[in-house]
């Protein structure tokens, strides 16, 4: 899911230039973006066949974030074994890339969340993460700005915030960041990642 956010950033415009002028084929965001299709044509013939989601069965969301992304994925236990359901991604928006990481995965939560209602709404929920503070944003009574209206979008779930234990780490991040190891993701990444700059903030 991750590899696809590379195209999502282009435009018909940049089609239309590509298909009608041959020599903008070899500027970068053509570069990047032929090594993202080559790379995701290759991860869908590996990925996991898709379970249909089962209600009588824990529902559990994987959430993962790197400096430009942000995905996650619904999974359910069969077998002893995590099988996902439904994958989702987006590449951040240029003043979301000033977000630390927690906040980027409070993001992939949302966005989890929002793409996958009609399944979850009304159960409860297993988070699994990397980063116990996200758990911390259930339990503060302070917050303010964003961190107040996330929590308040989040109340009404019934979710369980678990940080991903050893052992499980290896096959929750490949989960989440779309089956390449998560201790070579954000390698990888860097030869696909589309160029965006985070927004400046005025100093006064």
């Amino acid at each position: 899911a991750v590899y696809a956010t590379t195209l999502y950033s282009l435009t018909e415009a940049d089609f239309d230039e590509y298909v009608t002028r041959p020599e903008f084929r070899e500027q970068e965001k053509w570069s990047h973006a032929t090594r993202a299709f080559d790379v995701l044509k290759t991860k869908l013939a590996e990925t996991p066949m898709l379970k249909h989601f089962d209600v009588s069965r824990e529902s559990v969301v994987i959430v993962y974030a790197s400096d430009w992304a942000i995905s996650g994925v619904l999974t359910q236990v069969h077998d002893d074994v995590y099988m996902p359901v439904k994958f989702t991604s987006r590449t951040l928006k240029p003043n979301e890339l000033n977000y630390d990481i927690v906040e980027k995965e409070i993001l992939a939560l949302l966005r989890d969340l929002n793409e996958c209602y009609t399944m979850l709404a009304g159960k409860p929920v297993r988070v699994l993460t990397r980063h116990t503070t996200l758990a911390w944003l259930f339990r503060s009574k302070g917050l303010q700005g964003r961190l107040s209206q996330w929590a308040a979008i989040l109340s009404p779930w019934k979710l369980e915030i678990c940080r991903s234990m050893r052992g499980e780490e290896e096959l929750l991040g490949t989960l989440a960041a779309s089956i390449t190891p998560r201790a070579f993701v954000d390698a990888a990444l860097e030869e696909i990642a589309p160029r965006k700059r985070a927004s400046r903030i005025a100093v006064i």
